[in-house]
Parts: structure tokens; sequence; C-alpha cells
């Protein structure tokens, strides 16, 4: 796995991963997502998924090696394709019973222009809120968890896991 990032985010790990050589993948997992909406994507007997299962693996053990994990607890993974038509909007979410949640971009718009909307909209956006309530109110300047979110901009190929507590 290349260019994988672990980011350090209010006292919680973030993984990001650009996986390498998604692009054949991507497009057959994009394939599959039109036509297995309410799938559940693991349980797909197709290359394209089996691909995407082992650099889930290496995502869930450098995330683990990460958090000073040195035993590989027996963990299995849950999936489905989720497709937001343009304008849509997905509410926050957690996984209740799940350590880990993440995701796997198949495909993002890329336009962030707000369209006459509120300003502090973020549209095309992926954000993560700070499970500790009220926590950013006694930052100082400085801080590096000053801020309640944490908004990126995701790509095709990305892999993305972070503690299934936070929002």
């Amino acid at each position: 796995m290349s260019d994988v990032e672990i980011i350090s985010l209010w006292a919680s790990l973030f993984l990001e991963a650009d996986l390498p050589e998604h692009e054949p993948h991507t497009r057959r997992l994009t394939a599959l997502a039109g036509s297995h909406r309410d799938a559940g994507v693991f349980a797909l007997d197709d290359p394209a998924v089996e691909w995407l299962k082992r650099q889930v693996a290496r995502g869930v053990g450098a995330y683990l090696h990460r958090a000073g994990r040195a035993d590989a607890p027996e963990w299995g993974a849950r999936g489905r394709f989720d497709v937001q038509e343009p304008g849509a909007y997905r509410g926050l979410a957690n996984e209740p019973g799940a350590s880990l949640a993440g995701m796997y971009v198949l495909s993002w718009p890329s336009d962030r222009s707000a369209g006459g909307r509120r300003d502090d909209a973020l549209p095309g956006c992926l954000s993560f809120y700070d499970p500790r309530a009220g926590m950013n109110m006694g930052a100082i300047k400085r801080d590096p968890y000053h801020r309640y979110h944490h908004s990126m901009q995701p790509r095709p190929g990305l892999l993305i896991m972070w503690p299934a507590h936070v929002r």
C-alpha cells in the first residue's frame, strides 16, 4: 500500500491511503455498485471485491500497528455500496458495534462551489466531527484540537478508516 498517511486527530487515528493501481478495480466496483446497490459488497464473488478485501485487510493492519496493537485481533468486515445522487446529503452516522468504520471511494464530485447556499456549506466534502462534546471550547491558540470538525475532499482510489464512534 503506497501513500499511506495516518492522521492523529482528536486523540483518534484516521487512515487515508491512496491505493496503487486502483483504476481497473474501481471501474469494476463502480459497475457492481450500479447493479447491486442494496447488496453486501463483501458477499459478492468478483475479483475486484477480492482486491478490495485485501486492501481493507492491509489498511486494518496498518491502522492497528500505528495504534500499538502488536497482535491482530480476529475481525470481519461488512460493507455496502452507497450511491448518492447529485445534490444528495448523507446525514451524520456512526457504526454501533464496530471498532472501525471506513470508506473506499469509487467516484466523488469535484465541484465545491456552494451555489448560493450557506457560506459554511462544504459541498463535495466528507466531514468528521469531534466526538468529545465541548472539548474545543477550552482550546488555546495553535491547539491542534481546536476545530470541532475535519473536512476533506475525497478522490477515487482513496481508502479511509476511522474510529466507528466518530460521526
